[in-house]
């Protein structure tokens, strides 16, 4: 075996480096990957995907995560949606999931498949937690992409988006079909969509069946006025975003953490509570 082999054989272990995505190198991931436990059988274990703030601390969420990997044998990955991609100090598209011809949802899902190439790890469906910023992408992925999730923690998002078809994304979902490609409403046996009336809001009496587990969290003490919209908090939008998901049948969880204002480390415990009840699902 070449040097050159052992040497990525070893980066390949525990936590890696960052790796670029081969569909778009404009944009990275590193892993953790726990060792195997010797007689544990040989299957694909388990991916959680957590998606950075405004700060992209990627790297230090994942390494926040290793405990969690290690006591229940899942995969991380932290996805590294850098600053000025697709435009010069553009901040904030990854949240919203598209800008001009990126997808970011799709950039996604194309790492989660080149890290199931490269590892055993299983790709059709893995549990998501975002925070800030991330809490608005894991969201929005969510509802386009149900199918494809175990479960889904959101956490301490500024801006949401409501089940809407009367407003535009990504306050609503009216015009989905023209930015993602997907029908409207989203007919998915798992989506929080299936049912809507595509031209008006529905009523609060209308059953929506939701399969996909949802949490939201978001620190007590998050309570700093947000520029937009005027005279909101993220403790105000969490809550907002869960009577929202209530009023159409969905029966979300929501967390809310004494003591913490907006730090999404400290918001970790939460989302890792609720997700760990689903890992025998996955």
């Amino acid at each position: 075996m070449s040097l050159a082999v052992r040497h990525t054989q070893r980066l390949e272990r525990g936590r890696t480096p960052f790796l670029a995505c081969r569909a778009d190198p404009r944009f990275s991931y590193c892993l953790y990957v726990p060792p195997v436990s010797p007689g544990a059988p040989d299957r694909p274990r388990p991916l959680l995907v957590v998606v950075h703030g405004d700060r992209r601390t990627a790297e230090r969420y994942r390494d926040a995560l290793t405990d969690f990997g290690d006591t229940h044998g899942c995969v991380v990955l932290a996805p590294l949606f850098p600053v000025g991609v697709p435009e010069p100090e553009d901040v904030l598209s990854y949240k919203r999931l598209r800008r001009r011809d990126v997808r970011f949802d799709l950039v996604l899902l194309r790492m989660v498949e080149e890290a199931a190439a490269r590892w055993p790890v299983r790709a059709d469906r893995f549990l998501l937690h975002g925070y800030s910023g991330g809490g608005q992408f894991a969201l929005r992925f969510s509802y386009l992409h149900p199918e494809r999730l175990a479960g889904v923690s959101v956490g301490a998002p500024s801006s949401i988006t409501r089940l809407d078809p009367a407003l535009p994304w990504p306050a609503g979902i009216a015009d989905v079909a023209e930015k993602f490609g997907v029908e409207h409403p989203l007919n998915t046996p798992h989506s929080p969509i299936t049912a809507l009336a595509p031209l008006a809001p529905l009523p609060p009496s209308m059953p929506v069946p939701s399969a996909l587990p949802m949490h939201l969290t978001v620190g007590a003490l998050d309570t700093r006025p947000l520029r937009s919209p005027p005279h909101a908090t993220r403790l105000g939008q969490t809550l907002a975003l869960h009577q929202h998901l209530l009023e159409r049948d969905i029966p979300a969880t929501l967390e809310v953490v004494p003591g913490i204002a907006h730090n999404g480390f400290a918001l970790l415990p939460a989302a890792t509570r609720f997700l760990s009840t689903l890992l025998p699902a996955v």
